[in-house]
């Protein structure tokens, strides 16, 4: 079901998925995202299909004090709304047994609004602290974004320790752009 992407050929089977998936403002350059299987701390996952075939990509970065961090889950257009991407989130969620954040748009559409009733369905909580997403990009800006983790909702210290180690490791912000990040 999850087969590791660890070359430059099985990542330009999986990279396109992501990109049709996700805006720019959510998705790293190829070349930067290509760069990031080198790093220990990310995990890039083809999700096979029952017919072993590419239906959807999940990453996820491996952090300090057993957290995972879903930095992108995305399912095939015609697999979704079949039980499919549920299922396999489920098994994901199972396999790897820890604490597990992520991040969500606001709830500002239907489309937004479904996606984190599906997180929320898959036993994920809304934690309602004021969040900025880093640039994926050069000359992006912050982007405002929300956390959902499992298996509960966050305290205020236990959100900053998770937005930090985030800010850190994920996008490699240093404490000075973090500053200007969270105004």
């Amino acid at each position: 079901m999850f087969e590791r992407v660890l070359t430059e050929e099985d990542f330009e089977k999986v990279y396109p998925i992501l990109e049709q998936s996700f805006p720019e403002t959510e998705l790293r350059t190829r070349e930067d995202q290509l760069a990031l299987l080198q790093n220990e701390r990310y995990r890039l996952y083809a999700i096979k299909d029952e017919t072993e075939k590419n239906g959807g990509v999940i990453a996820a970065w491996e952090l300090p004090d057993d957290l995972l961090y879903v930095d992108h889950f995305a399912i095939l257009p015609e697999k979704r709304n079949h039980g499919f991407g549920g299922n396999v989130l489920d098994m994901f969620l199972e396999w790897k047994r820890k604490k597990v954040v992520l991040e969500v748009e606001l709830p500002e559409d239907d489309l937004t609004r479904r996606r984190i009733e599906f997180y929320e369905r898959h036993g994920f909580v809304w934690n309602d602290y004021p969040y900025m997403q880093p640039p994926m990009r050069k000359g992006q800006k912050p982007f405002p974004l929300r956390l959902m983790t499992r298996p509960g909702a966050l305290d205020g210290e236990t959100y900053e320790q998770y937005r930090s180690v985030l800010h850190h490791i994920v996008y490699r912000y240093t404490k000075e752009d973090l500053g200007r990040v969270n105004k």
